[in-house]
């Protein structure tokens, strides 16, 4: 008995000393007080309940909309109610972990090393911390002066934490840019992805001409929106050849172009998205295909952004869903990912970037259908609801429960309207009418903001109809060769936002 009793006092202890959370008094509540980064999914995953549970218990009205520092009742047979702690000031050489941390981060920021960390602390998966936990660290800080930027050094993660919202893909370059962003703002968006293609900014090593990037960025800020850029493309005079598209020889090349960037546009910019679909040859081009080589580079370019602006996301380049395999022409997104992580992805990303598309697959359908005539519907890659729950399960599976997917593209593209036969591998598009595409996109909108590790999502595209009438971008745009919207258009600015 006496053994028993000493369990149970442990347990008390335990409970009561994890952040934000108190013990029960009676069956009916455990009270919780809302740390940094929390959301009512993590708050419900970590309970054991339902987030309509929470929701319901403390009245609130807007899920997506709690505050730090409030105190939650949290239903379920685990607690009651008492009076909310605080957690205690961790002592000298005591870190607590905050929402964004990782141990690379940590390590940077004091000096030390992962390794270090995980023999100090006893940590089985140094990919796997928590927010509140307690980490012995030696050393002071390597940011205690403000905007400090020595080499070696870099200032704590600040970035914040961006759930759910509506984002579409703009070409701005070459257009009236003005126009297209009050377009972008017309539709209802609050972000815009701008693809920068590295190779038409710097001609030369250490040349950069910022004239038009500078434009875009006015433009878009004079509309209240939010900016991503997806940095692309390495300039010929970076890689070992100049076929397709494909990254640089040292890697560092493209992390001083992406510095700079996070340098001038600091505070303006507010995300980044590293490279785009680098699962596939055409754009990995003049290396092998390889998840551990795009993380060395995810890692440089991170080190670099955070470096000169702390509060800008990072966002991990997007795969490609192809169901192809082959490890030349591609590598299936789903194994690549979890490649990516056991190279250490979770250590250089504040979110997963992803390409969700459908194909001609309406966004609730599961595979598979294998319908005559029909092609891309015969492998989980070519439906939208596969892809984000694959990934989540990936993610699940890989200890990184509180990062968001940010579906940096994703749509369903027609030529019903466009006099045009689809441009060969594009079949599917005659599959999707001007009506079915409206449909799709608005609920695939709906679909993203249910599941709730869904951040921003990047309608794939507002205005290439307009660039390239001929190309196959046209199909997914949602204005017209001539300017005029399309359904899908009308369909999205309807969407309660």
């Amino acid at each position: 008995m006496r053994r028993l009793t000493t369990i149970l006092l442990l347990i008390v202890l335990w409970v009561t000393l994890l952040p934000g959370a108190v013990l029960a008094q009676d069956d009916t509540y455990t009270y919780y007080t809302v740390q940094r980064g929390d959301n009512l999914f993590r708050i419900a995953l970590r309970f054991g309940t339902t987030i309509q549970a929470i929701a319901s218990a403390n009245g609130i009205v807007n899920p997506s909309l709690i505050y730090t520092g409030s105190v939650l009742k949290i239903p379920g047979p685990t607690g009651g109610p008492t009076t909310p702690t605080t957690p205690t000031t961790p002592a000298q050489g005591v870190y607590v972990v905050v929402r964004g941390d990782t141990l690379f981060r940590i390590a940077l920021r004091f000096g030390t090393t992962v390794a270090r960390l995980v023999a100090d602390n006893g940590i089985a998966n140094p990919n796997l911390i928590y927010v509140g936990q307690q980490l012995r660290v030696d050393g002071v800080p390597a940011d205690t002066t403000p905007g400090d930027t020595t080499p070696g050094t870099m200032p704590d993660n600040q970035a914040p934490t961006f759930a759910f919202d509506y984002g579409i893909q703009v070409h701005l370059p070459g257009t009236d840019m003005n126009a297209v962003a009050a377009q972008a703002k017309d539709l209802g968006a609050h972000w815009v992805k701008q693809q920068i293609e590295w190779k038409w900014y710097e001609g030369s090593r250490g040349s950069i001409d910022f004239t038009v990037l500078d434009q875009m960025v006015a433009a878009l800020e004079a509309q209240g929106l939010k900016i991503l850029f997806s940095v692309v493309k390495a300039p010929d005079w970076a890689r070992s050849t100049d076929q397709e598209n494909g990254p640089p020889v040292d890697f560092n090349d493209y992390a001083r172009f992406v510095g700079a960037l996070a340098q001038r546009y600091k505070d303006r910019v507010h995300a980044y998205e590293i490279w785009n679909e680098q699962n596939l040859r055409r754009e990995w081009n003049g290396l092998p295909l390889s998840a551990s080589s795009y993380v060395q580079l995810l890692k440089v370019a991170y080190t670099a952004i955070k470096t000169a602006d702390p509060k800008a996301i990072i966002v991990s380049g997007a795969l490609a869903p192809t169901g192809i395999n082959n490890g030349v022409d591609a590598i299936d997104d789903r194994t690549y990912l979890q490649q990516m992580y056991a190279a250490g992805l979770a250590n250089y990303m504040d979110a997963l970037g992803a390409h969700p598309n459908g194909w001609a697959n309406p966004p609730n359908s599961v595979c598979c259908d294998n319908i005559d005539g029909l092609t891309h519907d015969d492998h989980r890659s070519f439906f939208f609801r596969h892809t984000l729950q694959d990934y989540r399960q990936i993610m699940l599976n890989n200890g990184d429960a509180n990062t968001f997917i940010w579906a940096t593209e994703f749509g369903w593209g027609t030529n019903a309207d466009l006099g045009l036969a689809p441009v060969p591998g594009y079949e599917f598009v005659q599959f999707t009418d001007l009506n079915e595409q409206a449909t799709y996109i608005v609920e695939g909108f709906a679909l993203g903001k249910q599941f709730n590790y869904v951040g921003p999502m990047f309608l794939w595209n507002l205005n290439f109809c307009r660039v390239a009438p001929e190309g196959e971008q046209c199909y997914w745009g949602l204005v017209n060769p001539n300017g005029d919207p399309r359904p899908a258009y009308n369909a999205v600015k309807s969407i309660p936002k």
